[in-house]
């Protein structure tokens, strides 16, 4: 029974953290990118789309691991942007997902899959 009332105790005191750490995550806007589309394979990708801020977009590519490509300022024309990244083959993962990210001050990052690798 002690174990029983501990273990509930332990439950109810950490309750309003979670509730606190879920509401901060969720109540934080994310960078706005509309009709986000990739092509490409091997390290070789155009990614096109709408962009809505006042602010700077950044971008940066990763595989979970290592960053592929180093965080660079978005340009952006009429509202759209037209991406072309070119990543060295060898760093490619064998076994993983390259992943874009924009990112804006303040802002949740948005995540794009460019290519799953298996």
């Amino acid at each position: 029974m002690k174990k029983i009332t501990a273990i509930i105790l332990c439950l109810f005191i950490s309750m309003p953290f979670l509730s606190i750490a879920a509401s901060a995550n969720s109540t934080k806007e994310q960078v706005k990118l509309q009709d986000v589309t990739v092509s490409g394979t091997n390290g070789n990708y155009v990614v096109k789309g709408k962009a809505t801020t006042a602010g700077t977009i950044f971008y940066s590519v990763e595989d979970g691991h290592n960053e592929l490509l180093t965080k660079q300022k978005l340009q952006i024309n009429n509202n759209r942007f037209l991406l072309q990244i070119h990543l060295n083959k060898k760093d490619l993962p064998t076994n993983g997902t390259v992943i874009l990210y924009f990112s804006e001050e303040g802002k949740e990052p948005y995540s794009v899959v460019l290519e799953t690798f298996s």
